[in-house]
């Protein structure tokens, strides 16, 4: 029979019977389910922290994208009805009533006022006129019969005399060129009675259009509803869809109802795909935007990632039971004499055990002198520098901002506690990149350090500045596009009001620039639009603000300058176009001149569409003139 060596037999002999024994191996194993829990809780904490950044990025991702569609929408709406509102007031109620029996030469000047128009409308396939009765419509192109359908439809705006724009149903265009829906406003007559109609044929493949920009993922969503949560525009569009629409809009009806905005993850019986879902309700137009993004795609890799922690965690506690089983055998005479040494070196290992388990990366950083202890390797390969030289360096040395670490700090000692605190990190030899820092107070070596986590959100910052760009800019000339101009120039126009302070608009059109896409072609016509743009930039101030609002119309905002300063700042852009011809990609040179319309804030005005509306008319007074012109809006006669 083999013997126990001779310190095991003393400590024995100290020891009344086995309860000595028994003591050491319930202590061994608290231990071990101490170290357990902490690994388990350290995994738990970090899984439900990567899901719920997971989960706030799809939502994140699918409202970026609702919204920007929305905007986009919302922009498309509001050029189309500004454009019918603007026909509504010049139409003459004269010759709506006699539409049918109009000359040739009356004809045609309707239809140039409505070619002009639809040439500022991609969405509108087309633009016309409906007399009081509502059997005729007079288009940019020709003299149309009115089917029955509709006119039921115009028949019942005309039997009214809101002024608000109506929108019909969903239908076939007759050219078999898709679908398309209309919007409708009535033109003032007298008594209060609408004396016609004016009408724009939107496109619904424009909503396709729109989708195909965004570069959508795949098995994505995107559905425009009416008020009536009845599909009006869907890409992709899956096959047998038509049967499964009632289930649909039955379910979210109750989700919808009452909200502008919402976000969740449903099935809908559209196709059957589980998919984080954003709707935003449009404003002041009767339509929903949704997008939905597959949960599948956004939660793969966390599900890896999960399987890969429990596996990892079930073999260190496998590991950690052998060792410690192990260990007790080859050190139960000192158990005893070292209990309290071993109950802070198995605290402090179980911190390093996580510290290589985890792969996020991890730094232990000392408080009293904020140096670095401890750098995981997945700290290391983060910072771009090994382990061992992380370590003993301070920790402000690796921010791009220094002054930064006082706030840390102070969240970490008022709260204990610091979550997600974004900062630029230093990377040697490379770039900075953006980190987002995490983390809580600790002891270790029997000493108070930060246990702090990093996470790299370089792409998240690239996305959410890329997301901006899309809902701001023009994607064809880099200026401002109209949503973010309006959005902009409405704050300058409060602060001017505000402050009486100066204010200008310049309503800027390329001449002839329908004969130049015809010519040359839109490849061609997007190159001038670029040119113009860049050579109109160059010679504004920073404060100044340049804009698309849809075609070759463009408006520039000057915040304080004198009203004898806007018609000299007109005239140097209208010259600066005009001498300088454009040097096409082919090598030709073409000369692109541009009418100018100006208007002068006036103390008074009502609102900045006003202001905008008398800069629009100088630029058609200029426009009527010959072109290549600067005309200014005469406040006090209310003429150009």
């Amino acid at each position: 029979m083999r013997q126990p060596p001779p310190n095991t037999l003393a400590y024995a002999a100290k020891k009344p019977g086995w309860r000595g024994f028994v003591r050491a191996r319930r202590i061994l194993l608290l231990w071990l389910v101490s170290g357990l829990g902490v690994l388990a809780m350290l995994i738990v904490w970090e899984l439900r922290s990567s899901y719920m950044d997971t989960r706030q990025n799809a939502r994140v991702a699918s409202q970026s994208i609702a919204q920007l569609l929305k905007e986009q929408l919302e922009g498309a709406f509001r050029a189309t009805d500004l454009v019918l509102r603007d026909l509504a007031g010049k139409a003459d109620p004269v010759l709506l009533s006699q539409l049918e029996s109009l000359s040739s030469e009356q004809s045609a000047k309707l239809q140039q006022i409505l070619g002009e128009k639809l040439s500022t409308l991609p969405p509108v396939a087309s633009l016309a006129f409906l007399p009081p009765y509502g059997r005729y419509a007079l288009n940019n192109r020709q003299l149309l019969t009115i089917d029955p359908k509709l006119q039921r439809f115009f028949l019942q705006l005309l039997a009214v005399s809101d002024d608000k724009v109506a929108f019909s149903e969903p239908f076939a265009m007759y050219n078999g060129e898709g679908s398309a829906f209309l919007m409708v406003r009535r033109v003032p007559g007298v008594n209060q009675k609408p004396a016609g109609l004016v009408s724009a044929l939107v496109k619904l493949e424009f909503f396709e259009q729109l989708v195909r920009r965004l570069n959508p993922q795949s098995n994505s969503s995107f559905v425009l509803y009416d008020s009536n949560l009845r599909i009006v525009g869907l890409f992709p569009k899956p096959p047998g869809v038509e049967e499964r629409l009632e289930v649909d809009a039955a379910t979210l009806a109750t989700w919808i109802n009452g909200r502008n905005s919402d976000y969740g993850v449903k099935v809908l019986q559209l196709d059957g795909v589980e998919r984080g879902y954003s709707f935003f309700r449009l404003e002041n137009f009767p339509f929903v935007v949704m997008v939905g993004l597959s949960e599948q795609q956004r939660f793969s890799d966390w599900r890896m990632k999960a399987a890969a922690y429990v596996a990892i965690f079930l073999m260190v506690a496998l590991f950690s039971v052998a060792m410690a089983w192990r260990g007790w055998r080859e050190s139960q005479l000192a158990l005893e004499v070292l209990a309290s040494q071993q109950r802070l070196q198995a605290h402090d290992e179980h911190i390093l055990r996580a510290l290589e388990t985890l792969s996020r990366p991890i730094l232990l950083v000392r408080a009293r002198d904020n140096m670095i202890l401890v750098a995981n390797e997945a700290a290391a390969q983060l910072c771009g520098q090994p382990s061992d030289m992380l370590a003993g360096r301070l920790l402000p040395s690796l921010y791009e901002e220094p002054e930064q670490h006082t706030e840390i700090l102070r969240q970490l000692n008022e709260s204990q506690s610091l979550t997600d605190y974004e900062l630029k990190l230093l990377r040697p030899g490379q770039a900075s990149f953006w980190a987002a820092v995490s983390g809580s107070l600790i002891v270790y070596t029997d000493e108070s350090v930060y246990f702090l986590t990093l996470a790299d959100i370089s792409e998240r910052k690239l996305e959410q500045e890329s997301l901006w760009l899309k809902a701001t800019l023009d994607p064809l000339t880099g200026i401002a596009n109209r949503g973010y101009f309006m959005e902009r120039a409405l704050v300058e126009w409060q602060r001017a009001v505000r402050y009486q302070r100066p204010l200008g608009v310049l309503m800027l059109d390329i001449d002839h620039f329908k004969h130049v896409n015809d010519t040359y072609g839109h490849d061609v016509g997007d190159e001038v639009l670029q040119a113009l743009c860049q050579r109109v930039q160059r010679q504004l101030r920073e404060t100044d603000l340049f804009g698309r609002l849809g075609g070759e119309e463009f408006c520039v905002l000057l915040p304080e300058e004198p009203d004898s300063g806007i018609v000299y700042n007109a005239e140097r852009l209208r010259q600066r176009v005009a001498e300088t011809p454009i040097r096409l990609k082919s090598g030709t040179e073409l000369v692109v001149t541009m009418s100018v319309g100006c208007a002068c804030l006036q103390a008074g005005m009502a609102d900045l569409a006003l202001l905008i509306k008398q800069a629009d008319q100088a630029l058609y007074a200029a426009k009527r003139a010959g072109r290549n012109r600067v005309v200014l809006y005469d406040a006090s006669t209310g003429e150009t």
